[in-house]
């Protein structure tokens, strides 16, 4: 746990530089609020510390066009948006992919962790 947050998914949407997390448990104590959007400079550098994971993909699938990558760490599931060429896919990626992908996500997931951790104490006053 880093910063007292335990990521329980995210979603980066490169389309939109805009990141969504949404905590599992804040502090040690369960979470069940909304989750945080991340905008602005914060989405940028989470995208950025997300270069790992679109290295990842792009040494698989060379030549993609990342929209979106939504990670679920319960399921340990991976659900990849790509651009429309010539038309829209998704790839979801499971199993030890998965496990592999979410390793490389490390630095981004504490990241995303201190900064959804601000945002919560912020919105509690």
């Amino acid at each position: 746990m880093t910063a007292g947050v335990e990521l329980a998914s995210y979603k980066l949407m490169f389309a939109a530089r805009r990141v969504r997390a949404l905590p599992r448990a804040v502090d040690g104590a369960s979470f069940a609020g909304p989750g945080v959007d991340l905008l602005g400079r914060s989405a940028e550098e989470a995208l950025s510390a997300a270069a790992p994971i679109a290295r990842w993909l792009e040494a698989r699938e060379p030549g993609i066009a990342v929209r979106s990558i939504s990670i679920d760490r319960g399921k340990m599931r991976v659900l990849v948006t790509l651009e429309a060429a010539p038309k829209p896919r998704v790839l979801r990626i499971e199993g030890a992919p998965a496990t592999e992908l979410i390793d490389e996500a490390a630095p981004l997931e504490a990241l995303l962790a201190r900064e959804v951790y601000a945002a919560l104490r912020a919105r509690l006053g």
